[in-house]
């Protein structure tokens, strides 16, 4: 049985230019933790490396059959509760105290993965951190507008003016949360370029 490779599978969405554009991003899956607090937190790179665990043991449940498939990115989904008032990307990690920041730790995995899978290898997999928190996650982004950062992440905060001011040029205003795709693989301590 053929592996489903998530990365070659959505190349285009794993994909964004160095100048910002719009995208329209449909429903899709995620196996998710939730979270809260500054990212780089101890507690946040616990929940990022369980969710690797995780998913490495979610697909192991399913080598060599058709449900087989391969995921290795991890996302993260931010968000302020609106009574803290609206946050523009522009502004988004300089606004508001990010200790007041909700975030999702994810990865993309296939529609035909359901929520009982997840929980059956939560079950035979307790020794993970936070195993019995993961959960399945579906959301559909819709009109996005993006562009690939390349860098620290301390070089975000002139990037994501970029895309606001792009954004507000085509008349288009945040009405979901700020996604981030992480496709190089990093670790607590080191010069995280993203």
């Amino acid at each position: 049985m053929d592996t489903l490779d998530i990365p070659n599978q959505y190349g285009g969405y794993y994909s964004a230019s160095t100048e910002p554009e719009i995208v329209e991003i449909g429903k899709l899956n995620y196996l998710s933790i939730i979270g809260s607090g500054s990212p780089g937190t101890n507690i946040f790179y616990e929940k990022k490396k369980a969710i690797k665990d995780f998913a490495n043991h979610l697909q192991r449940q399913f080598e060599g059959t058709e449900k087989a498939f391969k995921s290795d990115i991890v996302e993260i989904f931010y968000w302020f509760d609106e009574k803290e008032g609206f946050v523009d990307i522009g502004d988004f990690y300089t606004t508001i105290d990010l200790d007041l920041l909700h975030y999702r730790i994810a990865m993309l995995i296939p529609g035909f993965i359901v929520a009982e899978d997840i929980k059956i290898t939560a079950e035979r997999n307790r020794e993970i951190s936070f195993a019995n928190q993961l959960e399945l996650f579906s959301y559909t982004a819709g009109k996005c507008v993006q562009l690939m950062h390349l860098g620290p992440f301390s070089g975000e905060l002139k990037t994501l003016p970029t895309l606001q001011k792009f954004a507000t040029e085509n008349g288009l205003r945040k009405s979901g949360m700020h996604q981030e795709i992480h496709i190089v693989h990093f670790k607590k301590g080191k010069v995280r370029q993203i």
